[in-house]
Formats: structure tokens, sequence, C-alpha cells
């Protein structure tokens, strides 16, 4: 089955995609320059090669029955065009008749000899610029730079010089050297930049996904904090609207009254269910007392090995149920005045060696001293410092942990704790408040289903946003105290 890219991947690709094909055009365009180039400079080369032979060729001819003769035994000739090859890519060099047989060489066993013309370097400089890299490296192409040579007004001959394609291969292979590292480079520099530009403009996908997962889910406090982006700020605001309209259709407002006499039954439902759990742990402690018995009457057989298997399922049960306890617990809530301010500074006091150990920087932002939230003192601080040291697990290589507070409309205060670690994926981000879900290895699945309970009870929200990669962010809700207590 082909697994279809994620917008992430995608965007990516895409923009990957396009660095690649610019920086492929700006090396053939590159290439192409540098080939002219070195061509150019190999013409100006052989045409300055070639004047000297024609001075010397024609200052020895005197007629053009004797100039065979008089070339071949002309030092000053055959010294300028043994000269000639010890010139940058030059292969050789010769004087031939009309007839292309050779009068002088750069190799005297050429003399006398009959050879064919090659392909004019004229020709290729005057072609496209493609045309002149194929000819480059084109393989074992030389080409040939040629130069009449007349005596009067009437050519008996002419001077050619060969240019072999390898040396001017060499020299255009050398320059794209740092063309090919820059390219590699750029490549690299446009994936990462990508991958940073796909992380922040989907930032705001996860948000709004989260949020979705949350009002879906039932959660009717959940919002939508996009006040950062101003395009999606009006979103965020139609969000909350409709949030708060659909709180309005479902229930009533709650007055601390209300929320001590609401937690009173959760108490009494419980007390009641607490039960459940002891009445399975009594059965599991005796279990565990008989195998320990049968373990040590059977020293030395083989079956001990099965009875210590199910001894760890057993133990493994008994921590399952002893969490259960943990959970249904009823706890004595007492709704009072709590300062915030004060909560969460003891609160990130309490975690500070954690996060030391782990190398997470702490960043606290919350100062407000007027800010207070109904509810009890003990719970909440329980609450948030579960979340804080989740965030604190979510950073192995260390990273900033950040809790603030801010008063936000109709009577409610905001906390948020947000970290830079790994992130959440946005198939985990609907069940993490689930009881006994966990992805850390060790984890319990018990802290944020805790958490979960205990914003329940004091009337608030929990939402979550998180990047993979980019860290999470929860943000927390709760009514402002009004000064009646339980």
């Amino acid at each position: 089955m082909v697994r279809r890219l994620s917008i992430k991947h995608k965007q990516v690709l895409g923009v990957t995609v396009m660095v690649a094909v610019i920086v492929t055009a700006l090396s053939l365009l590159h290439l192409v320059n540098v080939a002219r180039v070195l061509l150019n400079e190999s013409r100006a080369r052989v045409d300055l090669l070639s004047n000297g032979v024609y001075s010397q060729a024609r200052d020895v001819v005197t007629s053009r029955a004797a100039a065979a003769e008089e070339l071949r035994s002309s030092r000053n000739v055959q010294s300028a065009l043994e000269a000639a090859i010890y010139t940058q890519d030059v292969v050789d060099a010769v004087i031939v008749d009309g007839g292309n047989t050779v009068l002088a060489s750069s190799d005297p066993a050429q003399v006398g000899k009959t050879v064919a013309a090659r392909v004019p370097l004229n020709i290729i400089l005057a072609a496209s610029g493609l045309a002149q890299v194929r000819a480059i490296y084109a393989t074992g192409q030389t080409l040939e730079w040629s130069q009449p040579i007349a005596l009067g007004d009437e050519p008996f001959g002419e001077i050619r010089i060969g240019l072999s394609t390898l040396l001017v291969r060499r020299d255009l292979s050398n320059s794209l050297a740092p063309a090919a590292l820059a390219a590699g480079i750029s490549l690299l520099v446009a994936v990462v930049v990508a991958m940073l530009l796909a992380q922040l403009v989907l930032r705001p996908m996860h948000v709004i996904r989260s949020s979705l997962t949350r009002l879906g889910r039932g959660d009717l406090g959940a919002t939508l904090d996009l006040r950062a982006d101003e395009e999606l700020r009006d979103l965020g605001d139609v969000f909350d609207q409709v949030s708060a309209q659909l709180r309005a259709a479902t229930r009533e407002d709650f007055n601390p009254a209300q929320l001590v006499k609401l937690a009173r039954r959760i108490q009494i439902a419980g007390r009641q269910f607490s039960g459940v759990p002891h009445e399975l742990k009594n059965p599991l402690n005796a279990m565990t007392i008989h195998l320990e018995l049968l373990k040590q009457k059977l020293a030395g057989d083989p079956a001990v090995s099965h009875v210590e298997v199910i001894r760890q399922e057993v133990r493994r049960l008994d921590d399952r149920v002893q969490g259960l306890m943990r959970f249904v617990k009823p706890s004595d809530v007492t709704f009072a005045p709590v300062p915030v301010a004060p909560m969460l500074e003891s609160m990130l006091a309490a975690v500070q060696p954690e996060a030391e150990r782990a190398g997470v920087a702490m960043q606290a932002g919350c100062t407000d001293p007027s800010l207070e939230v109904e509810g009890d003192a003990a719970l909440l601080r329980d609450a948030f410092m579960n979340l804080a040291q989740n965030a604190i697990q979510a950073m192995p290589n260390g990273g900033r942990l950040s809790v603030s507070c801010a008063s936000v409309a109709d009577r409610k205060v905001r906390v948020r704790v947000e970290d830079t670690g790994v992130g959440i994926p946005p198939e985990n981000l609907e069940r993490i408040f689930e009881l006994y879900f966990t992805t850390r290895e060790g984890g319990t699945g018990m802290g944020l289903a805790l958490v979960f309970r205990t914003i329940q009870i004091h009337d608030g929200t929990i939402d979550v946003e998180s990047t993979v990669g980019g860290g999470t962010s929860f943000v927390v809700v709760l009514p402002k105290a009004q000064g009646i207590q339980s």
C-alpha cells in the first residue's frame, strides 16, 4: 500500500525540488560560461602562436616553388613549431601545403605525410553554449586552429595548431568543483530551511486539530489560541464563540457553591467505587503469597520459570490496581481562593532539581499577585507539577520549560505550561488524557488522567497544542476566585 505524503513532507519536497531546479539551471549556466571562457582563452593562445610561426615562415619563404624546402630547412620555423607544443592545451603544430602534405612540423617524423583536417575551433566558438560543452566532453576529440600562409597575394599553405579537448576538459572540471560544492550546500540548506518553514507554517494546523479534537470529545471549554497569528486570529475568535455558545446551550453556569456540591457528589461516587479495587487487591495479595510458597517447593524444577512469569504478571496487575485506587480514591476537596503565582512558584521550586539534572532551563512568567482561582491548592499544585514533570521528561537533551499565567475573559485565569521537547504526534493527541495510555517506557499512564480529573473537578478546561519536534503547550483555564469557601 502506497503511503500518502503528509503536508509537511510535501512542502519540504516542493521547496527542495524548486531549489534543486534553480541550482541545476544556474550550474548549467555556469558550466556554459566557463566553457566559453576556456575556449576563448585557448583561441587567444593558439592565435598568438600561429602569428609567431607565420612571422618566421614569411621571412624564410622566397618563392612558391622553393617554399617546401625552405620551410623544412629553417631552424627558426622548426623552433617556433616545437615551442608551440609547450603551450597549454596545444598537442601539435604543422605547416601544410594546399594538398594537406606536411611541409614542417613540431614532430619532424610527420614531414612529407598527408594529414586530414580536424574540427575547426572557429566552428565550435560560433556554436551554442551546450554544443561547446559537448565538444569539450567528446571523447578524444582534438580541435584545430588554422591560419593561411601567402606569398604576396597568393596563398600556398596554412599553419595548423591542434588543441586537445582533454586538457580543456580538465580545466573545466577543476573549475566546476567549487560550484558543485556550493550546489550541494545549497540543497542541504534548502532542506533544513524547508523543514523549519514547515514547522512554522503548519503549527496553526496542529493547534486547530488539537482544539477540534478536544471539542469533539465533549470538552466544551476548548479554545483556539491563535492570537499571535494575525491571519488566523479571526478563526480563533469564531471558534471561541462557538465553544462558548455550546457551553451555554448544554449547561448552566456554576457558582462556587455549586462547585462544592458537585465535588461532594464526586467524592460520594468515588467512595462507592473505591471498594472495587480493594476487592481486587485482596485476592492478588493471596495469589502472590501462594506463588512464593509454590516457587520454594519447586526449587530446581523447570516449572519454576513458569511460576516466575505468573508472579511477574500478578505484580503488574497489582500495580495497575494500585494506580486505579489512586485515581478513584476520594479526595477531600476544599475550595478556597488560591493565589496562582505563589502556587506555581512553589511547584517550580519542587521540580528544580529534576530540571537541572535534565539540563532544562525554567522560565517563570507568572508574577501577578492579584490572580486567584477557586479551588483546592494541593490538588492544583499536584496537577501543575505533573504537567511540569511531563515537560521535563519530554526534553531528554535539555531545553526550556516556561510557565505563565494571565487573566482572560469570562472571569477565568489561564495557565500555560510550555516546553521545547519532542512534541506529541497528532494521532496521540486525542488519547493523552486516557487512563493507562502512555508512550513513555516505564510510564503508568496515570499522570495526565489525574490532571484531567483534577481540572474537571475545578470546572476548568485543559487543552494541548503540540508540534512534533517543536514542543508542547498545555493550556489550563480555571474560574477566578469569588471569596466563597467550603
